[in-house]
Parts: C-alpha cells; sequence; structure tokens
C-alpha cells in the first residue's frame, strides 16, 4: 500500500475519534469540524485504494 494512502487513512480514523471525544466532552462545533475532516481524510483513501486495485486488475 501507498504511504501517502496509509497517512491518509490514519488520519482519517484519528481525526473522527478526536473529533468524537470532543464532541462529546466540550466544544460542540469543534467536535464536528473535526469530525468531518477525519471522514474526508477516509474517503479520500478509499478512493485512492479503489484506483489502484482497479490498476492491478488491468
Amino acid at each position: 500500500m501507498n504511504p501517502l494512502t496509509l497517512l491518509l487513512a490514519i488520519l482519517g480514523l484519528t481525526g473522527f475519534a478526536l473529533g468524537a471525544i470532543l464532541t462529546a466532552t466540550g466544544p460542540l462545533e469543534m467536535g464536528v469540524i473535526i469530525m468531518g475532516l477525519g471522514l474526508v481524510f477516509q474517503t479520500i483513501s478509499l478512493a485512492r485504494i479503489r484506483r489502484a486495485k482497479a490498476r492491478e486488475m488491468q
């Protein structure tokens, strides 16, 4: 797996978890924003994985 894709996946998981913790314990708006960024990173990493698998099949 590409290191950049792995980094994006880790950032996505960490960002979502941190956002969930912040939403539950502190500033609601900041937590929701960080959760959204985590989901964006996850979406990007999943798109990169799909693209890599499609290239591998060809």
